[in-house]
């Protein structure tokens, strides 16, 4: 009997995309309590309780489901401290869709109010909005006063150098003989703090013999809102970006976090991350320098475990003469960098990045290449705090510079 998939378990519940009550704990029956997923779990490594375990995790939904439990504080904290990583999933022998349970049940019982979030919400939101409050954080920068924004505002330390705020047209044609064309996700986030990553990608596809589309009205992915147990607000992006962007085009995503979003709330959009389309495409009339350095590669765990493409970024950097492409080790534990996670649970979000630090100084990383700005946001900054000259960088902008990108587009 084929297992659902995770789109089919969902639908639209009081206008949010989520299970009923009834579907939750039908699902979460479908966990035998095997325990295979127990040494996979980041929090149950950190923790050893079984409440911050998978299994630990799915009892107790259904029991709170069932008013068996109180849907209470303890309830919600152990809920919390998920990291929705979701590598629990790949080691389930029932195929059960925790990555379902862990969006509906925090819909259902778990709305998390955060008077950050609310505010960010109409900038996460329109697009216009954000491109405007980058502006006064880049002049900040430029005039050495970041450090008064840290003070208002202590998550604003997370931030990186960013550039000028740039204004996205809506079509970047092939620069050689056409060979197709795709629609490029923006992101929230990457759209405002990571316009080098994305310049790069509309680079190397143009390069490549493909026009970029980028539809003016796409939005947010919704995974913030999810994160937060707002399935309203999910449901409400999901619509704009369902609508925004061509079925007929392959939706290619830069940030893995938002890939696993839309692949799962959008699947027929043919969404796939930006290193694993790159890798169908034909190089042979392609130039790329060679590069004699060593550079390390972070998985993401939304790439790893949800879009199952980690492996195309090693086969795409390896495309660069003489560069040595490493993984870093403890690839398969969460950085801790997991959206809103490291504002909400920013002891376990720590804790977790300080094994990745410790993996970096172990390996005398000098390049370090992740495919999610959520990971490499937490991780650069963790590297600042240790005044480490460790590059973070997503793969795409590695092969762009061997390929002659100045930066511009």
């Amino acid at each position: 009997m084929l297992q659902p998939t995770h789109r089919q378990l969902c639908k639209v519940y009081n206008n949010a995309m989520t299970l009923s009550t009834n579907e939750l704990i039908t699902e979460a029956d479908r966990c035998v309590a095997c325990g295979l997923c127990l040494p996979h779990c980041p929090t149950y490594r950190k923790t050893g309780s079984e409440a911050d375990s998978p299994r630990g995790r799915i009892q107790l939904m259904r029991a709170v489901a069932q008013e068996v439990l109180p849907n209470n504080v303890r309830f919600k904290e152990h809920v919390d401290l998920c990291l929705s990583c979701r590598s629990c999933e790949l080691a389930c022998p029932n195929s059960v869709n925790y990555g379902a349970l862990a969006d509906a049940t925090r819909a259902l019982f778990i709305q998390k109010k955060s008077i950050w979030i609310s505010l960010a919400k109409p900038f996460i939101r329109h697009r216009f909005l954000s491109r405007a409050l980058t502006w006064p954080i880049w002049l900040l920068q430029r005039c050495k006063l970041s450090n008064i924004l840290e003070r208002l505002i202590p998550a604003a330390k997370m931030l990186p150098t960013i550039d000028k705020p740039t204004t996205w047209k809506t079509f970047y044609p092939a620069i050689a003989s056409k060979k197709g064309a795709v629609s490029l996700f923006l992101g929230c986030t990457s759209s405002a703090l990571d316009s080098p990553t994305l310049k790069a990608s509309i680079y190397v596809l143009n390069q490549l013999g493909y026009d970029v589309h980028i539809p003016a009205q796409q939005t947010c992915c919704g995974s913030i809102a999810r994160q937060m147990g707002n399935a309203d607000e999910a449901e409400k992006l999901v619509t704009l970006n369902q609508f925004s962007f061509d079925e007929a085009m392959p939706l290619l995503t830069v940030a893995s976090g938002c890939g696993a979003g839309i692949n799962d709330y959008l699947p027929q959009h043919h969404v796939q991350d930006i290193s694993a389309f790159l890798l169908s495409c034909d190089w042979e009339n392609v130039t790329i320098k060679p590069l004699n350095e060593r550079i390390h590669v972070q998985d993401p765990c939304t790439l790893r475990n949800v879009q199952k493409s980690h492996q195309a970024v090693y086969s795409l950097l390896k495309k660069i003469p003489q560069a040595d492409i490493q993984p870093l080790a403890g690839n398969s534990q969460c950085c801790g960098g997991a959206g809103a996670y490291v504002l909400t649970q920013s002891d376990m979000a720590n804790n977790l990045r300080k094994d990745k630090l410790d993996a970096i100084q172990a390996s005398n990383v000098a390049t370090l290449a992740t495919s999610n700005i959520g990971c490499g946001l937490h991780i650069a900054k963790g590297l600042r705090e240790q005044h480490s000259s460790v590059m973070v960088l997503h793969p795409i902008q590695i092969i762009a510079g061997q390929m002659g990108y100045s930066g511009t587009i």
